[in-house]
Formats: C-alpha cells, sequence, structure tokens
C-alpha cells in the first residue's frame, strides 16, 4: 500500500466517523427539542368532577395504564400534572396532583381534546439546545436563568381545594329518619294517639358550612279523630343550618326554621259514633298548626359517606341514616 493510498484511507475513516457522530448528535437533539416525542398523544376530557380533582379520559391510544404518571396541556402549555389511578372500558380515570398554570388549568372543559404527555414532562415544549449555550456547563449566566423553568402551583391559594373550610366536603347531605307523632284525642276519650313518622330530609351546602335543609314527614292515623277513620299528617319544614365540627367524627348542626303541618281527613265529622263530629272537627284543627322552630342535628360518621343522624328540636325528634355526595 502506498503512501497516497492510506492517506486516502484514512480521510475516508475520518469524514466517516465525523458525519456518523454528528447524526447522532442532531438526532438527540432532536428529540429533546420536541414536544415530549412518542410520550404525547391527543386524548379527550369526557367527565370532570366538581372540585376538578378527578378526570375522565378517553384512552383511544392504549398507552395509559394505572399508575402512570401524566401531564395535561393545552397549545403545547402545561396545565397539570396527574397520575393514571384506574382504566375501564377503553377509558381512564386520573387524579391530579399538581397544577402547573392556573389559567390553563382552568380552560380544561368537558369533551375537549387535550395533549397528553406520558411520563417526564421536563422538556416538553422546550425550545432546542443550542450548542453554545451547552458548552457552558449548564452554568447559570444571569439571574434570569433561576426563573426559566416552568413554576408548578402548588395551590397555597386554596383554588384547588376549594372545599378546605368544610367539615363536610360534599354540598349535598340527604336522610331517611322516623318518629314518633302524638295526636291530641277528642276531649271525651283523652289521652293521644301515637303512631309513626316517616321522614326524608336534603340539606344543600350553599357556603362554607351553611346548609339550608327542606324535610318531608307522613304520619297516618288509624281511628282518629273517631273509630273507622283514618287521618293523613304531612310535615313540612325549612331549616338554616351552621355545621360545627365535634371529636369522634361527630357533627352538630345548631337550626333555625319554620314547620307546617297539613291534615287530610275525609271521614272526620261524617261519621256516626261516640265521638261527636263537632269534636272530630276540632280534633283535626288542633293538628293543623304552623311556625317557628329551632334546635340542633347531630350527625355521626359511620364510614366515608355515611352518617347515623338525629334531630332535636321543637318541631321533631327523630332518627335514622344519612349519606353525603
Amino acid at each position: 500500500m502506498n503512501r497516497f493510498t492510506a492517506v486516502f484511507i484514512y480521510l475516508i475513516l475520518t469524514l466517516s466517523f465525523s458525519a456518523m457522530a454528528q447524526s447522532l448528535v442532531e438526532d438527540a437533539n432532536l428529540n429533546n427539542s420536541s414536544s415530549g416525542g412518542e410520550n404525547v398523544f391527543n386524548e379527550t376530557i369526557k367527565i370532570i368532577s366538581n372540585s376538578k380533582k378527578i378526570f375522565i379520559l378517553s384512552n383511544n391510544n392504549q398507552q395509559l395504564g394505572p399508575g402512570d404518571f401524566i401531564s395535561l396541556a393545552l397549545d403545547n402549555n402545561l396545565a397539570a400534572r396527574a397520575v393514571v389511578a384506574k382504566v375501564h372500558q377503553g377509558q381512564v380515570g386520573i387524579k391530579i396532583l399538581k397544577i402547573y398554570s392556573l389559567s390553563y388549568w382552568g380552560k380544561l372543559r368537558r369533551n375537549q381534546e387535550v395533549q397528553v404527555v406520558k411520563g417526564d414532562d421536563s422538556l416538553f415544549g422546550k425550545k432546542p439546545v443550542d450548542s453554545k449555550d451547552s458548552e457552558g456547563g449548564g452554568k447559570i449566566k444571569s439571574e434570569d436563568d433561576l426563573y426559566s423553568g416552568d413554576v408548578v402551583v402548588e395551590d397555597e391559594s386554596g383554588i384547588f381545594d376549594e372545599n378546605k373550610n368544610r367539615h363536610i366536603k360534599p354540598d349535598n347531605v340527604v336522610a331517611v329518619t322516623g318518629a314518633i307523632f302524638d295526636a291530641a284525642e277528642v276531649e271525651s276519650r283523652g289521652g293521644t294517639v301515637r303512631t309513626n313518622e316517616f321522614g326524608i330530609s336534603w340539606a344543600y351546602q350553599f357556603s362554607d358550612n351553611y346548609f339550608v335543609e327542606g324535610l318531608y314527614g307522613r304520619a297516618l292515623l288509624d281511628n282518629f279523630p273517631g273509630d273507622g277513620t283514618q287521618t293523613l299528617v304531612n310535615h313540612l319544614t325549612a331549616r338554616l343550618k351552621y355545621n360545627i365540627k365535634g371529636p369522634l367524627y361527630t357533627f352538630f348542626m345548631p337550626y333555625i326554621g319554620f314547620h307546617s303541618y297539613s291534615v287530610s281527613s275525609p271521614d272526620a265529622g261524617k261519621t256516626n259514633n261516640s265521638v261527636t263530629n263537632e269534636e272530630q272537627l276540632v280534633a283535626i284543627d288542633n293538628l293543623k298548626k304552623s311556625g317557628p322552630v329551632f334546635g340542633i342535628t347531630a350527625m355521626r360518621r359511620l364510614v366515608p359517606g355515611w352518617f347515623i343522624k338525629a334531630d332535636l328540636g321543637s318541631d321533631i325528634l327523630n332518627v335514622g341514616f344519612a349519606i353525603e355526595f
């Protein structure tokens, strides 16, 4: 092999290795400068919970599984960080962990297509790294470099957990209760007639720990006001309540309100028996009452979402079960 041939082969090998090295560097820079590369895809928001902590997304790309950490983005701008909690029937449930941008997080809506960044999102949306900048070994050249990264909002303002001041987080508490209803007998008989009153109530939390509640109760009296008659009593109550947290998963709600009884007894005053018709009508009129009420509701949590509930007030004494949602 002469000297010319050796020099030629040396030049060919040098150029080949240089081209190969340059290609590898360019590919690496290209991957690093893209908006996430292969771990970025689009999915659709199906459901958003009232607290905006839980989202249901489509899983059309079949790339999400339980335990995956993902980020949601709009127009190449990160909105929030989340973890996949469950996969079911082509959809995934995710829980929001952090908010990157309050403005973009606030724009998330149902039936909206969003960018999903699976795994590491540190390079998402970043501009390509200039080789001149990389020569500095990552040194901070000015104070502005301290603020060049994305700021994670940890929700110190409470915007994320808007219900943090509530002792009971959900807005609604529905209860089924039972009570004893007493009706004064006609004068000639004396004493009282007693029966069960079944009720249902719905309390809505319109502000932190403030509830407005409606209650309906129903009691059916047999042989009242006279033998062979029936009387139906409907009890309606409206209350304003304030929730106070007690020990051992208990809650106490002082309340004020207004209640009214409506009475239906088609046969009263029309039958011939030992009770005169006049006495029967008076007994029915005595049941028709209304006015202000006050008292306290006591609740104890049995399991998450379920309570045992009791009302102790001027309008009623009852006990039952309640659920929150």
